[in-house]
């Protein structure tokens, strides 16, 4: 069974939470504080951690980064509401896996947990020599199967785990996993964001979906991924066969506040953890790429 550790100051919160993620089949944990936690964690070894971010004594801040210097390999999303888009941005720069917003719509928060768990089993256990890579070029073409994304993901950043730190890692496969995510919905499936919330709300996010990727799929539409790396740098240039978007409709990527906004979200996140993100007209090619420190 899936263990997952719910941490959030306000009781109704906890007891709504462990009667949801109960029955999508959770082993679930509560506790009232980061303190509390924090021991829990230790003793309970979950898989995921939902942890609330603002909170008395240790925020979810500090919860994440405690978390992940006693076990880098655990994933945390935060709960936040308007007036903390920068412990969100704070969180995640320290190692949380993702975010969601309160009031929690549960087909969202579902969806993100589907993903990490997705992660988690195809997580690679072998290890070899990344570090005598000198140079690769990869050209990827998937289709618009997200089930497939994270294995994407992880060929694309595979030589990178030898130069990034881990947190820094981990971030960049979360904004690689949003940007083919975006390719995929928004751009080859044409979902927009208002259907995409509508169905979130109706929890009928995977009807639609499903239905969208039959259409995609029949018209022989991929995502194509080009990608080079070096130990010095990585560049990864995205193109979905959508119409594309406007690009004044972005939100401004400088602002904490747009964290918490429904439009953009993919975009957002990548900004955080590459040093560059740039979209091409009309919309439906994306580039980013990301210096490694020297050590």
């Amino acid at each position: 069974m899936k263990k997952i550790l719910i941490i959030d100051d306000e009781k109704p919160v906890r007891d709504v939470l462990n009667i949801a993620l109960s029955e999508e089949g959770y082993e679930s944990y509560q506790a009232p504080s980061g303190e509390l936690g924090f021991e829990l964690f230790k003793s309970s070894e979950p898989d995921i951690v939902l942890t609330d971010v603002m909170m008395p004594g240790i925020d979810g801040i500090e919860v994440t980064k405690r978390m992940k210097a006693q076990r880098d390999d655990i994933d945390v999303v935060v709960m936040s509401g308007f007036g903390t888009e920068e412990l969100v941005v704070n969180a995640l720069r320290a190692g949380a896996s993702n975010y969601i917003k309160k009031p929690i719509v549960f087909d969202e928060l579902f969806k993100i947990l589907d993903d990490i768990i997705f992660k988690r089993e195809n997580r690679k256990r072998f290890e070899i020599f990344r570090e005598i890579v000198e140079s690769e070029h990869k050209d990827i073409a998937i289709g618009n199967d997200v089930s497939r994304v994270w294995g994407a993901v992880n060929q694309i950043l595979f030589n990178a785990q030898a130069v990034a730190d881990p947190n820094s890692l981990e971030g960049m496969c979360i904004g690689l996993y949003e940007l083919l995510i975006n390719a995929i919905e928004h751009g080859n499936l044409g979902i927009t964001f208002r259907e995409k919330s509508d169905a979130l709300q109706n929890n009928t996010y995977r009807e639609l979906l499903e239905s969208r990727m039959k259409r995609a799929d029949s018209e022989g539409m991929v995502v194509r991924i080009e990608s080079d790396y070096e130990p010095s740098s990585i560049t990864v240039e995205i193109r979905d066969q959508g119409e594309g978007f406007d690009l004044s409709t972005l939100p401004d990527l400088k602002d904490a506040e747009a964290i918490l906004s429904d439009h953009g979200r993919g975009v957002l996140l990548a900004t955080l953890f590459y040093d560059s993100v740039d979209y091409s007209e009309p919309g439906n090619c994306v580039k980013v790429s990301k210096t490694f420190p020297k050590k």
